[in-house]
């Protein structure tokens, strides 16, 4: 039922297409930003693939309207539409483990939504790009990208995001403790000052919590780890990926502090909760890079065996049945 209610979406939107012609119309239009909107309210929701394969059904249809004469505004329009989708498809390919897509989808993004002046998708864009930089390896690159996702930042919301989602990340990747202090502090001020923002552009508290539990994780500091990953789990929904990703970290600042069993546990509730089509490529390394610590451990703890064969067998990431054109801009 849930992925009849999925499709209906971007049939809606080709019904409307097919009663306005070819460059649809304000209808059309309409019904694409709903998509949108629906696309990003639902993003935990649907297996990554599924979502993707949708989204892509969507903005084949925006890339038609394109190629069809159209009054300026509306043009600009499309193209801004072009962007939010490219920019859903760009995080879904990452948490598929697909990088190249990811890297294209999100360029995209963040060229189209410069282009019509669409700051917020912009800034957001960058931010995205700063993490697939960060889990790349690549904290120097994705540090610089979060500088210039910050100047698009124009709320208090947006600076706590981009701080805390991709500087605060960075700086503790490259082991710079008083820059990343300093960083946390700007976040938390910006934090108390916003109201959280649903929605997989927004930003909300959960998720501030989640990204300094995994810095402080990264810099050695257990006991705040685990208190901010504890923090974002009671504010997350059991099985959602906020959840199952804050989980991972608590996990890892257990084994940190000696704890193995109780790290195979956590490790395991996550396995147990969330099926493998909805386990994103992020919580996968979360969850790996705990069990490298296991490997390497004298005493590994009972369970961490049967949790190493389970993260073995997880099937690798079914991409997206769908694909369409990269839009042009023009």
């Amino acid at each position: 039922m849930a992925e009849t209610a999925l499709s209906a979406v971007a049939d809606s939107v080709q019904l409307h297409r097919e009663a306005e012609g070819p460059a649809g119309g304000p209808a059309t239009r309409q019904h694409l930003h709903q998509a949108v909107d629906y696309y990003t309210d639902h993003y935990g929701r649907y297996a990554p693939n599924v979502l993707a394969g949708e989204i892509h059904r969507a903005r084949q249809i925006v890339v038609d309207m394109l190629t069809q004469s159209q009054r300026g505004h509306d043009r600009t329009e499309l193209r801004r539409l072009a962007g939010w989708l490219s920019a859903l498809l760009g995080n879904l390919a990452f948490h598929c483990s697909d990088y190249p897509g990811a890297h294209i989808h999100l360029g995209t993004a963040s060229r189209l939504s410069t282009s019509v002046g669409e700051h917020r998708l912009t800034g957001w864009s960058l931010g995205a790009q700063s993490i697939l930089a960060c889990f790349g390896q690549r904290p120097d690159h994705a540090l610089d990208i979060a500088g210039q996702a910050h100047e698009y930042a124009t709320t208090a919301l947006h600076r706590a995001q981009i701080t805390a989602w991709c500087e605060l990340r960075a700086l503790a990747a490259l082991g710079r403790r008083s820059d990343a202090a300093q960083a946390a502090t700007r976040a938390q001020h910006e934090m108390d000052a916003a109201e959280d923002e649903p929605g997989r552009f927004g930003f909300d508290r959960a998720e501030f919590h989640q990204h300094l539990a995994e810095s402080a994780l990264r810099l050695g500091d257990t006991s705040s780890a685990a208190g901010h990953a504890e923090t974002a789990i009671s504010l997350k929904t059991t099985g959602s990926g906020g959840w199952a990703a804050a989980t991972a970290i608590l996990a890892r600042t257990h084994a940190a502090d000696r704890n193995p069993a109780d790290a195979t546990a956590l490790a395991s509730s996550v396995l147990d909760t969330v099926p493998a089509d909805r386990l994103r490529e992020t919580t996968r390394q979360r969850l790996s890079a705990l069990d490298r610590e296991h490997q390497a451990a004298r005493s590994p703890g009972t369970g961490s065996a049967d949790l190493h064969m389970r993260l073995l067998a997880l099937p690798a990431h079914i991409p997206a049945q769908r694909s369409s054109p990269e839009p042009n801009g023009h």
